[in-house]
């Protein structure tokens, strides 16, 4: 399981990269991880750039925290693993759509006890949560769309 330390290691050695760096790094990511990149840019393609960059560097980021911090060797997902794990993500949006009021409180916080990777779900809720680099805010659906892409990358990690 990923830790919270591992996740502020990787923002701060991400953040540390030079624009050809991240480049760099961007190209490999799409080399080693095709199937979510093809994945992001297929769901988000209809929402606009700055929702399909974000998806894609959420992505990328999540890919570079489990490197750092997860076990050796992350081999590349499978389209078959991303389309499993984009039903459970259906699934649990479904699943809470439907809670309400303090029954949808108590469904969230069961879901991120049990799900596999808290720190990174954390991670992505807070990023989702500031300003874009151009000071911008998502709107909530624009939001969920990008917390439901990352719910899926992760879950096929």
């Amino acid at each position: 399981m990923i830790t919270s330390e591992s996740v502020e290691q990787t923002c701060s050695q991400v953040g540390e990269y030079s624009d050809e760096m991240m480049a760099e790094e961007f190209d490999r990511f799409f080399r080693a991880q095709p199937a979510i990149c093809d994945f992001v840019v297929e769901l988000t393609h209809q929402s606009g750039q700055r929702v399909q960059e974000l998806a894609l560097f959420l992505s990328y980021m999540v890919v570079k925290t489990l490197e750092i911090g997860g076990p050796a060797g992350i081999g590349a997902v499978t389209r078959e693993t991303i389309e499993a794990a984009y039903g459970e993500s259906e699934s649990w949006i479904d699943h809470m759509s439907r809670a309400e009021g303090v029954e949808l409180q108590s469904a969230l916080a069961a879901s991120f006890n049990k799900d596999t990777e808290p720190c990174l779900l954390q991670y992505v809720v807070s990023e989702l949560n500031q300003p874009l680099d151009d000071g911008a805010e998502l709107d909530d659906n624009e939001k969920g769309e990008v917390f439901f892409v990352l719910k899926t990358v992760i879950s096929s990690l």
